[in-house]
């Protein structure tokens, strides 16, 4: 067993994996992907909260979360949704959800929602059966499961659509807000926000809040601080200190799941090596790409790829 320093900050988890001394154990926490609050999550949380709270609603007092792809506003909500004990089997019995996570689905339709939240709460439907159709049957689902709020993820994917598919699925939105008197909290990037602007009266009701990409600040050492309670490492590493978390931040770009797999990475290797800490010479031996420059390289191959033969 290894002894600890009682003030060095770690999760129960990690210490408990790393006083064990049981190197599995130690690769398997570090490998699994855990929420890390902070306070722009904390605020939305809040938020969620206050809108559980204020059922039944008269249908105009919706939430947007928008910000970059992979800054956290999925598992926001998701995390949200299961503190409401909601069940995790999938074949599970679903007659109290007060939240409900679905997807707009790549089509971004009104009938592809519809479909999806039947299918969240496994109820069968008609293959062919149309947009009309659907709709009261969710309305007489999401009122028995005792939804209060809907989540819509990737609301964003509405742009897809020609101007009569927006059209159907924004006003399917604001009628499922307004028939059930629920609080709809959409989640996208800044399309989402670009795509409410369809319907000014729609658009209207949402109350939106941002996540914004990562700085060089307080809130950002603190995410680090938080990331480095969660490894069960021998070693305090002290991501926060000035120029690991100036090579993080850089290195990510700024968003947060970029940031927690480079920590997670930097964690096993500092395992498998022995180093049992994470270090600058660490961090640069994992030779890890920029998120911009992996696209600007897939770019280069796509457009190479559509070149005629010589």
């Amino acid at each position: 067993m290894i002894l600890i320093s009682q003030d060095r900050r770690l999760t129960k988890a990690a210490r408990e994996a790393l006083e064990a001394d049981n190197t599995a154990q130690r690769l398997n926490l570090i490998r699994q992907k855990v929420f890390i609050r902070y306070a722009a999550a904390d605020a939305i949380t809040e938020r969620l909260q206050e809108a559980l709270e204020d059922y039944p609603t008269e249908g105009d007092s919706h939430i947007l979360i928008w910000g970059p792809s992979g800054i956290g506003k999925s598992q926001i909500v998701k995390r949200f949704a299961k503190l409401q004990n909601l069940p995790d089997d999938p074949r599970a019995s679903k007659a109290n959800v007060p939240v409900l996570v679905v997807s707009m689905g790549p089509t971004g339709s009104a009938r592809g929602l519809l479909v999806r939240i039947l299918g969240q709460l496994n109820a069968p439907y008609g293959k062919s059966a149309s947009t009309d159709t659907l709709y009261p049957d969710v309305l007489r689902l999401l009122r028995t499961s005792g939804v209060k709020i809907l989540v819509i993820d990737e609301l964003h994917h509405i742009e897809k659509g020609n101007r009569k598919q927006r059209e159907e699925a924004l006003a399917t939105i604001k009628l499922l807000g307004n028939d059930l008197g629920i609080t709809i909290v959409g989640c996208g990037t800044i399309a989402a926000l670009r795509t409410l602007r369809w319907d000014p009266q729609i658009e209207r009701r949402f109350e939106p809040h941002r996540l914004e990409v990562w700085g060089h600040n307080e809130q950002t050492y603190g995410l680090l601080n938080s990331l480095e309670t969660c490894l069960p490492l021998r070693h305090a590493s002290g991501l926060s200190d000035d120029k690991i978390a100036t090579w993080i931040i850089n290195d990510s770009e700024g968003t947060t799941r970029e940031i927690a797999y480079l920590v997670r990475r930097a964690a096993l290797m500092a395992i498998r090596s022995e180093k049992e800490r994470i270090d600058l010479p660490l961090l640069r031996s994992l030779n890890h790409v920029r998120p911009s420059v992996r696209r600007q390289r897939e770019d280069v191959l796509l457009r190479a790829a559509s070149l005629p033969p010589l």
